[in-house]
């Protein structure tokens, strides 16, 4: 899925597994993020998963996914984004669009249609489905703040009826049903963009914020740019040797390669997200060394070229 991705839901996934052993009885503890939403399942229901996923939201971190449907305007908007993201990403990896668009669409009336099954990793447990509507209900929240109903059409059974008399405390969320979600009242979102977005932050790498030490650096590799910044330079800039800083970083689960990475990414996302056109422009001011470096990295850490993230971010909204 990506460097970027992984580490973003590796955390989102490990707060999430800390925060249901708090508020949940769980029969077993266990150290899985994934077995202990698992057994929340087990437990509880769909309806719980679902609920807690929904109010935990999001987390502050570089996510490509969450930053592009926080961008969207409307419903319609955001649907189409998910749907090109979606697809983009499959011929990355599989050299074609073999991932159908069809797990995510918007009716006419306005309800928008989740098909679980047809999407990963939501097809790959039985929670994925509860994980994935909770995902997407709290987006809406920003798109509806008169909230959003959910209903749940199951395939091998009855079908619930899009009506007021649908409760949530009955649905399931089969791993086969489609989910059905409607805005209440959704208007569309100011279409001004800015820095303040809590999907270009660091925080979820390690706790930078909080470290002065970290802090300064973050901040030093952020000035940089035209090319590679050494670890040489680095350390000689924050009075420190070069095996304290590696030895430093190590602790705290990350080496000075894949912290640059991540630094160059979020500086260039930041730069597509407001509106800079070039790609040259970006590159340079991001510290790649060129658009091609900048491309491989994309490909890599979010499997998204960063003229498909430009494009889509410059698109009238749906």
């Amino acid at each position: 899925m990506g460097e970027a991705y992984s580490a973003y839901w590796d955390m989102w996934l490990q707060k999430g597994a800390l925060a249901v052993h708090t508020q949940f009885d769980l029969t077993t503890k266990t150290a899985s993020p994934l077995d202990t939403f698992d057994q929340l399942y087990e437990q509880y229901g769909g309806k719980a998963v679902f609920d807690f996923v929904a109010q935990q939201g999001a987390i502050n971190g570089l996510d490509v996914p969450s930053l592009l449907f926080s961008s969207a305007k409307t419903p319609a908007d955001l649907v189409h984004k998910w749907q090109q993201i979606t697809q983009a990403q499959s011929e990355i990896r599989f050299g074609s669009k073999n991932s159908s668009a069809d797990f995510v669409h918007l009716l006419p009336s306005g309800e928008l249609v989740l098909s679980p099954s047809r999407i990963r990793p939501a097809n790959l447990s039985r929670f994925g489905a509860a994980m994935l509507t909770g995902v997407m209900a709290h987006t809406l929240q920003q798109l509806s703040p008169a909230g959003v109903t959910i209903f749940e059409a199951v395939k091998a059974g009855s079908t619930r009826s899009l009506d007021n008399t649908t409760s949530r405390a009955d649905i399931g969320f089969d791993a086969s049903s489609d989910i059905i979600i409607r805005c209440v009242d959704a208007a569309p979102k100011d279409a001004s963009r800015n820095k303040s977005t809590p999907y270009l932050h660091l925080n979820h790498l390690f706790n930078h914020q909080n470290h002065p030490l970290f802090r300064q650096l973050v901040h030093f590799l952020d000035q940089q740019s035209g090319g590679h910044t050494s670890i040489d330079e680095t350390a000689f800039h924050l009075g420190l040797s070069v095996r304290t800083l590696s030895r430093r970083l190590h602790i705290n689960g990350i080496s000075y390669g894949s912290l640059t990475r991540f630094v160059r990414l979020r500086k260039a996302l930041l730069l597509l997200f407001v509106g800079t056109p070039q790609m040259d422009d970006i590159a340079f001011a991001a510290n790649y060394a060129d658009r091609h470096h900048m491309a491989r990295d994309f490909r890599q850490m979010v499997q998204l070229s960063p003229t498909f993230l430009r494009d889509l971010l410059q698109q009238n909204p749906v």
